[in-house]
């Protein structure tokens, strides 16, 4: 348990420095072999994921060292790895490639600028305590989004796998251009791409703990020292430059951020909702806590350090925080340890990236983008609640279509859309008693032992009651009043579920409440939520009813209204008892 002295460090330090002062000499061992193995593991995978934004690898290097400082000194989680990320690298490479028109050093600079501007949002976001804004991505949203961006992302790969230039990023038009140019399918290029599709495959499946994508690229470059593969016209990498990068802030253009920006705010809900999920997942493992503002705050952080260091927009990464947890790493320590690894990758051995065929890093995103794939979550979808189901259709194949950015954005309006349908048409339910407890529940028209009370409507609303939806409730009760089968007397609301009523509600309910009085029915509210009763006392509404109005519960309302006319009771009250107004009341 956190000391307050602690705790007060916390809010005034950053939050590796308080990680350092507690820190045991214990730790230390496992940090460094974890660190050093997630920096074998994601060497391979950021140089890949430099191809999705058409950037030098070494830009995935870099990309990486940044997130690796950034976040590590601004987070809350232990284990959580912060660098380039496959679905939002696409999503950047999408929307810089209509900007850039293939020229990489204007490339370069837009995916640093878009770095900086998803930094920005998000730290933006973590000063107005924004953190639940991820919670509009919904699941089915994240689903379609997966699964789009998984085929788009291997049909940009496809190029690389048959050795031919399908240019463009367009799903469709990919697939065209396959189709029309598979005569001239390059074979060696393709049966070397497959056999390391066919190893990455093979390994995931018979030696899960095996980094693929290290070993892939170890064995292509064994191939390449052994078999000339460029004679034989497969494609190499290019050889990049060794040293550090040096800290430039790219000359921004207004009408380049303009054009940016929804990529920036679509890249800030991914990286900070796929972000905090995996924070809360590993702390749940291994017990403690994460400030989901703190984790907007270390991921805007490695986004602005990323663009700084002429890197591109960067993540959490949920394959190479496995790896640190598996390997027994205790904090962000592990992760500086890594950035270390980079910092001598980047000085002493970048010359074997030159070693590197193309179809290998093709390869490797290719089985990443096979693994993103959400089949199993959209059947899941379908057999559940076929609403959300196709809403993530809808999601995949207007990414497919349209792209990335304009996929994700339809995708959060139809959920906004969604929600306030919801609102907008609440459930409710009319109340019967159950003559086996004599409580009142929510029952099926067909229950046997259901039973009314005449001259008695008990409603229940399971939604607050506010302006989007008060048109549609108030008009309900005014039917269940007309339609009822014997005149009413009173009209019990149930509100346990009501937590809210807005003015424009209030005043609604106020115009029915009179209406029914002149019709000589009484509306009476039971179970009150303390946030309902102070919203209707300060709208006033407590007055407009008046105190005896209230009761502690439905039970309590039903026999108040049973010693009013007991005439009606079925069956007669057989022990009434007098409840006080002031004790029914709020």
């Amino acid at each position: 348990m956190a000391t307050p002295r602690l705790r007060q460090l916390k809010r005034f330090e950053i939050p590796l420095l308080v990680t350092l002062k507690t820190y045991q000499r214990a730790w230390l061992r496992d940090d460094v072999v974890a660190g050093l193995t997630v920096c074998l593991v994601m060497i391979p995978s950021v140089i890949a994921y430099a191809e999705l934004l058409n950037l030098p690898p070494v830009t995935g290097l870099y990309a990486a060292l940044a997130a690796s400082v950034g976040y590590a000194l601004f987070a809350s989680s232990r284990h959580v790895i912060a660098g380039p990320d496959a679905a939002i690298c696409l999503l950047a490479g999408t929307s810089i490639a209509p900007l850039a028109g293939g020229d990489v050093v204007r490339t370069a600079v837009l995916a640093a600028e878009l770095a900086l501007l998803s930094g920005g949002v998000l730290l933006l976001a973590a000063r107005l305590h924004l953190g639940a804004m991820a919670d509009l991505l919904s699941r089915p949203v994240l689903i379609g989004y997966l699964n789009g961006a998984s085929l788009v992302l291997v049909s940009t790969q496809l190029g690389k796998l048959f050795g031919l230039d399908l240019g463009g990023e367009e799903f469709f038009l990919i697939l065209h251009g396959l189709w029309q140019g598979l005569r001239d399918t390059h074979l060696p290029t393709l049966w070397l791409g497959l056999g390391l599709i066919g190893a990455l495959v093979v390994m995931g499946w018979r030696a899960p703990r095996v980094p693929g994508a290290l070993a892939v690229s170890a064995l292509a470059i064994v191939v390449a020292l052994v078999v000339d593969l460029q004679a034989a016209g497969v494609s190499m990498v290019n050889a990049v430059p060794g040293g550090l990068p040096m800290p430039t802030l790219p000359a921004a253009v207004l009408a380049d951020i303009t054009a940016l920006a929804p990529a920036a705010v679509a890249i800030a809900f991914l990286t900070f909702s796929d972000g905090i999920l995996l924070a809360q997942t590993f702390a749940d493992k291994n017990r403690y806590e994460v400030d989901a503002n703190q984790e907007l705050v270390a991921l805007g952080v490695g986004n602005l350090v990323a663009g700084v260091l002429q890197g591109f927009p960067v993540s959490a990464s949920q394959s190479r925080s496995a790896v640190v947890d598996g390997a027994g790493g205790r904090t962000q320590v592990a992760q500086l340890v890594a950035a270390a690894g980079l910092l001598l990758f980047l000085l002493l051995f970048t010359g074997l990236i030159a070693l590197l065929p193309k179809v290998a890093l093709g390869a490797i995103l290719i089985v990443t983008a096979l693994r993103m794939l959400e089949v199993a979550s959209l059947t899941q979808l379908y057999r559940i609640d076929r609403r959300d189901f196709w809403l993530a259709v809808v999601v995949m194949v207007s990414i497919l279509v349209a792209g990335v950015v304009p996929g994700i954005i339809l995708g959060m309006l139809l959920s906004l859309i969604g929600v306030l349908v919801e609102i907008s048409r609440p459930r409710d339910a009319v109340l019967s008693r159950l003559t086996r407890d004599g409580k009142f529940h929510d029952l099926d028209q067909n229950e046997p032992d259901a039973q009314t009370i005449p001259g008695l409507l008990v409603y229940r609303l399971y939604a607050p009651l506010i302006f989007a939806n008060a048109r549609h409730v108030i008009g309900r009760l005014r039917e269940l009043v007309d339609t009822a089968d014997h005149p009413l007397k009173w009209v019990i609301i149930d509100a346990q579920a009501i937590t809210d009523m807005d003015l424009t509600a209030a005043q609604r309910f106020a115009e029915l409440c009179r209406d029914l009085a002149d019709e000589g029915i009484a509306i009476k509210i039971a179970d009150v939520p303390r946030p309902f009763r102070e919203e209707m006392s300060r709208i006033g509404l407590i007055d407009v009813l008046g105190q005896d109005a209230f009761y502690l519960s439905v039970k309590v309302a039903v026999e108040a209204y049973l010693r009013r006319y007991p005439e009606l009771a079925t069956p007669p009250l057989s022990h009434p008892h007098t409840v006080s107004p002031h004790k029914d009341g709020p």
